[in-house]
């Protein structure tokens, strides 16, 4: 036998627990018991191993010094909500996290409450929750969310707030989505033509503008092709040869299989397309770049939208994973690659 699949049979065979350290495991020997009925055998297997892990546990031991000892095995799910709130500073039998102000505002950033926190700990620690804590808690969340950052296509601005209140509540503008972030400023996710094109099929008479606030023209023009310098006579193109057409044919398939070339989506796009996913429970095949710039495609499927974070099964880690939005940079349906 070769040797490399020996080593990857025996690397799965310790991640399901049936080795270790060179030797079967007793819940694998219950597996393989020959005394068994065939059928009977899974569920023995599954005994043994229920009696030789831990059982989990659902509290843990806030101390003075915002550290948090759990002293055993979490739920799957209090170990999820506790890595959101706080950073692992050792593991071990009896791991150590710490909460700062740094894991509470990443907690509120990815859709947790105040409230929420203080229930949490209050909840689950056996120990007394310290007033720094709580503390902190209430000094972080006042703090966060002052400064808000969204994503706009466009916006609509106007001296008159009363004529900017008609933009918005007419059924025309329906569509366009418009939001008021001021008396005289509203945004919408929609392109700037398209808002152009709607408000004034509704009777308003709109200019678009730059940067600088420059009214500008936003119209497409066509291109202009030069007029030849010289007429050249008329030459038949010489037929191409079956080695050419394999060479065409092999450049297109490769352009076809290749869908995230050097293309970005619109962000507006981008959340429509994924909001739609998330509703459809669609599986999509993204562009994302990681913290080193570096582009990879990932297949996911969506779940929901929370915080600028898009929450979605990744099909290579096999678990839900955060990916933000904005990093997202193209958006493809799996089913049309």
């Amino acid at each position: 036998m070769q040797p490399a699949p020996i080593a990857d049979l025996l690397t799965e065979g310790h991640a399901l627990g049936l080795v270790g350290r060179g030797a079967i495991s007793t819940p694998a020997r219950a597996l393989l018991d020959e005394a068994l009925e065939p059928a009977t055998a899974p569920a023995a297997a599954v005994g043994v191993m229920a009696r030789a892990l831990p059982k989990p546990i659902d509290h843990f031991l806030v101390q003075a010094d915002l550290t948090v000892v759990v002293p055993g095995p979490l739920q799957r799910e209090l170990a999820d909500d506790l890595t959101t709130v706080a950073t692992v500073e050792s593991a071990g039998t009896a791991m150590v996290y710490r909460v700062s102000e740094q894991s509470i505002r990443h907690a509120l950033d990815v859709g947790k409450s105040r409230d929420w926190l203080q229930e949490f700990f209050a909840n689950r620690s056996k120990t007394p929750v310290p007033q720094g804590l709580t503390y902190l808690i209430d000094d972080v969340a006042r703090r966060h969310g002052q400064l808000r950052i969204g994503m706009a296509a466009s916006f609509v601005r106007c001296e008159d707030p009363t004529l900017l209140a008609q933009v918005v509540a007419a059924p025309e503008a329906d569509g366009l989505a418009l939001r008021a972030l001021a008396p005289t400023v509203a945004v919408s996710p929609a392109p700037i033509s398209e808002v152009l094109v709607t408000l004034r099929g509704a009777g308003f008479a709109p200019a678009a503008e730059d940067s600088t606030g420059a009214v500008v023209d936003v119209r497409t023009r066509g291109a202009r092709v030069p007029t030849p310098q010289r007429r050249r006579p008329y030459r038949p193109p010489p037929r191409p040869n079956s080695e050419a057409l394999k060479a065409v044919v092999a450049v297109l398939r490769e352009v076809t299989a290749a869908p995230f070339a050097n293309v970005r989506v619109d962000p507006a796009v981008t959340m429509s397309l994924l909001q739609r996913a998330a509703k459809d429970q669609a599986t999509l095949v993204i562009s994302y770049l990681d913290a080193a710039g570096v582009a990879t495609q990932r297949v996911v499927a969506p779940i929901t939208l929370r915080g600028g974070q898009l929450v979605a099964f990744d099909s290579s880690s096999g678990r839900l994973r955060d990916f933000a939005i904005h990093r997202i940079t193209l958006v493809v349906s799996a089913h049309d690659r």
